[in-house]
C-alpha cells in the first residue's frame, strides 16, 4: 500500500493546532500569579480564623480563672460558716 504524501497546507494546519494547544511562558506566569493571590487570600482567611480561636481561648481562660477563684472563695466561706455553727463537713 502506498502512503499518501502530506501537503504543506495540511502540515500548516496541524502545526497551527499544536501551537494553539501549547501553553506559553506568559500563560504559566499568569497562572502562578493567580495561584499566589488565591494562596495569599486563603492564608489570610486561616490567620483570621486562628486569631478568632486564640481570642476565644483567651477569653475562656480568663473566665475559667475567675470561676476558679470564686469557687475557692465560696469553699472557704462554707468552711468558715460550718466551723462557726459547729457543723462537721464530710470530706
Amino acid at each position: 500500500m502506498k502512503k499518501k504524501a502530506i501537503g504543506f497546507d495540511e502540515i500548516d494546519k496541524k502545526l497551527d493546532r499544536v501551537i494553539d494547544a501549547m501553553v506559553t511562558h506568559e500563560d504559566i506566569k499568569q497562572l502562578e500569579e493567580r495561584l499566589d493571590l488565591k494562596i495569599d487570600q486563603r492564608i489570610g482567611e486561616v490567620l483570621t480564623a486562628i486569631d478568632g480561636l486564640v481570642k476565644a481561648v483567651s477569653d475562656l481562660t480568663l473566665e475559667y480563672a475567675a470561676v476558679k477563684t470564686q469557687l475557692a472563695r465560696h469553699e472557704e466561706w462554707i468552711k468558715l460558716i460550718a466551723k462557726k455553727n459547729g457543723v462537721k463537713l464530710p470530706m
